[in-house]
């Protein structure tokens, strides 16, 4: 395969080409998500600005930017040559850049520097993401892999999200075989707890929590791996030894 794109399209354009899949594979869990509540109640996938925040009539007419979900803002470069991109980051609340984890308020104009290689991507405050780190080569080699949960804190250090699976390959989910939990980030305590279903699903291998103070992590009073970046004030828990299909509470300070 790589030395077919390599040959079709040259060494510089398969390095975009192959950031682009592995962003697609690394989000495969929230696109999942939402593709299962649109099958509940119809919301949709991408949606305009104006859907998410609609008391904002200035956003009745942006067609360049969208949201992918509650949670992820999309700007795509749609300029030839455009150096510097512009992007509008809505609502109160703070943004994190998706692949620097960067910290933004508010703003009509945000400056992006354009890269080939990346998308601005942009998260929004106040919400869960599951995600998967892990390369593959396909989404039936990293069904069982470890997910990755991106908490986004708003100003108030609140935050939360809603994960979907099942075994990906039959309609055994129409029988209860799947898994729907919403984890909820409040007072300084992250909490799992299962909406429906049974389905036991993989390890949560990394948590990383984004626009958070240095605080000390634990579960059941015992303490947990972090690092902290205090540049960007993010918290990476690795190995917290939990999974989606069990309820638990990790509390911290």
């Amino acid at each position: 395969y790589q030395r077919r794109v390599r040959g079709l399209f040259g060494e510089e354009n398969t390095a975009i080409i192959r950031e682009a899949l592995v962003l697609r594979y690394q989000l495969l869990p929230y696109l999942y998500t939402l593709f299962y509540e649109a099958s509940i109640d119809n919301s949709p996938v991408m949606r305009p600005l104006w859907y998410e925040f609609p008391g904002d009539s200035s956003l009745h007419y942006n067609q360049r930017e969208f949201m992918v979900g509650p949670s992820l803002l999309s700007s795509p470069v749609l300029v030839s040559g455009e150096s510097t991109h512009y992007a509008t980051l809505p609502s109160d609340q703070v943004w994190y850049n998706y692949h620097t984890l960067m910290t933004h308020e508010p703003t009509r104009s945000l400056p992006v520097i354009v890269k080939p290689t990346t998308m601005p991507l942009f998260v929004r405050g106040g919400s869960v993401m599951p995600v998967k780190k892990r390369l593959r080569r396909s989404s039936e080699l990293m069904a069982g892999d470890p997910y990755t949960l991106v908490v986004a804190l708003t100003k108030q250090g609140e935050a939360r999200g809603r994960v979907y699976n099942d075994d990906t390959k039959t309609f055994n989910y129409k029988q209860g075989q799947l898994l729907y939990t919403e984890i909820t980030f409040a007072n300084n305590k992250l909490t799992n707890r299962a909406i429906s279903g049974s389905y036991v699903s993989p390890d949560i291998e990394r948590i990383v929590i984004l626009g958070i103070e240095k605080l000390s992590a634990s579960k059941n009073g015992e303490g947990l791996i972090a690092s902290y970046d205090k540049s960007k004030r993010v918290l990476t828990i690795k190995k917290p030894a939990v999974k989606l299909s069990e309820e638990w509470t990790i509390d911290f300070q």
